[in-house]
């Protein structure tokens, strides 16, 4: 495999597969672990086109930044990356389920949704036929310039009255519901930047986290058109940041349509996903 970039095909997914438990047969054999580790780095740095591939485990973004290969590009603030996820806006998938079921209890007590990190409207067009009656509602997302800008194109082409975008928290403090749709391990330092506002929401729903038992770390993805930094969350550690942020854990749940597999770092690796609604402490239970 070269360096060169190349499409993802129905066989290249076949092959994370082969390298993860080539990775655990090393450990029997473990002569064969650099060199096989070197022909997946190569795979990995290689694949564009749409992919989600994961390799390395380092203690911080700074570190997995690092490890981009030169030349190639960081993150969704450009054009490709940008598009990446544009067409999922129309579809649904069981993992909404739970996210919708809180937000249709959720939303008539408040109608100022923040989507942090919701890309060019993921969430707001897939869920909105089934919030209809929420007829005040106001859905901001927060996201980079590139993902922003398209996502204002897309919705002046679309019914989307809700729907707006900016590329800061400022209003964060002033919405209702907290939103983060597999965006959190995405953003650097989240809850140093929750710390900063002046308040925050009373509610908080994320999905689509990876979230295990072991210490927090970060690995590297591949999406095909960009490397992204990707962070591990540590289960006791989410919980207690949200906690000193004053919330409590409302409800808990796994999403195994998500999965984290990283060859030849089985112990990091995470099997499915996990979402969470989190609730300002000092409220009632909502009606």
């Amino acid at each position: 495999m070269t360096a060169l970039a190349t499409h993802v095909t129905v066989q290249d997914h076949l092959l994370p597969r082969v390298f993860a438990r080539l990775g655990r047969a090393t450990r029997r054999l473990p002569l064969l672990r650099p060199p096989l580790q070197l022909a997946y780095k190569r795979y990995f740095n290689g694949i564009g086109g749409h992919a989600r591939l994961f390799r390395g485990v380092y203690p911080d973004f700074a570190a997995a930044i690092a490890a981009i290969p030169e030349g190639r590009r960081e993150g969704y603030d450009n054009g490709a990356s940008a598009t990446r996820l544009a067409t999922d806006r129309f579809s649904i998938r069981l993992n909404d389920y739970p996210i919708l079921f809180w937000l249709q209890r959720l939303l008539p007590h408040g109608s100022r949704i923040f989507d942090w990190g919701g890309n060019v409207g993921i969430s707001y067009f897939s869920y909105r036929k089934y919030l209809a009656n929420c007829t005040e509602l106001d859905w901001l997302i927060e996201d980079v310039p590139a993902v922003v800008a398209l996502g204002r194109e897309i919705a002046s082409l679309e019914d989307s009255p809700s729907l707006r975008f900016t590329e800061s928290l400022e209003a964060l403090s002033s919405s209702d519901i907290l939103l983060a749709a597999g965006s959190l391990q995405f953003i650097p330092e989240p809850f140093e930047q929750l710390r900063a506002q002046s308040s925050l929401p009373p509610h908080v729903l994320l999905s689509k986290l990876p979230v295990y038992d072991r210490p927090a770390r970060v690995t590297l993805q591949n999406m095909g058109t960009a490397f992204s930094p990707n962070q591990l969350f540590n289960r006791d550690d989410l919980l207690r940041q949200f906690t000193e942020l004053g919330y409590e854990l409302i409800d808990e749940w796994r999403d195994p349509a998500f999965s984290c597999r990283i060859p030849f770092h089985d112990d990091y690796s995470i099997s499915a996903y996990s979402g969470f609604y989190f609730r300002n402490a000092a409220l009632g239970e909502p009606h």
